[in-house]
């Protein structure tokens, strides 16, 4: 993936045949895991509290289904363009930024499934096959996510 031409805030990048099937798995898996209930306070009981609580939850789970609806458009076919070597992806500002966000969802979400590691490269020789797609998930993700921002001129 590399960047062919940025200008007014939108950005071109070629993309192999196989890194745009990559990515659009990818942004398939969004979100990685389920949206873990917030707390305000540990310490607050009080019914405004969990009222407040409530609010929140609904809130970011409303954000989470919206972003998952754009994360389908992002790689809505019209976003491409064949080319000899592979394919055109078109992304304006915001969209670029939200292609960002998902995929620094998806690496962060892996990493929780995979209990927070500090070392974040397997150190098993042998790990079991659902941790290795959460491995292997985290770092296309930011194969992705260093593709699109260290493309810059």
């Amino acid at each position: 993936m590399k960047l062919v031409k940025q200008s007014k805030g939108n950005w071109i990048y070629e993309l192999a045949l196989n890194e745009a099937e990559l990515l659009l798995g990818i942004v398939k898996k969004f979100p990685v895991n389920k949206l873990a209930p917030v707390k305000i306070s540990r310490t607050d009981k009080e019914s405004k509290a969990k009222e407040r609580e409530k609010m929140l939850n609904e809130s970011l789970a409303e954000h989470r289904r919206e972003l998952k609806k754009t994360a389908l458009n992002l790689i809505n076919p019209s976003k491409f363009k064949r080319v000899e070597k592979g394919l055109l992806m078109m992304l304006n500002g915001e969209e670029r930024e939200t292609l960002l966000q998902i995929l620094n969802d998806i690496r962060v979400g892996c990493w929780q499934a995979l209990g927070e590691p500090e070392e974040l490269h397997p150190s098993k020789p042998e790990i079991d096959p659902k941790e290795f797609a959460y491995w292997s998930l985290m770092e296309l993700a930011g194969y992705f996510e260093h593709r699109l921002i260290c493309e810059e001129d």
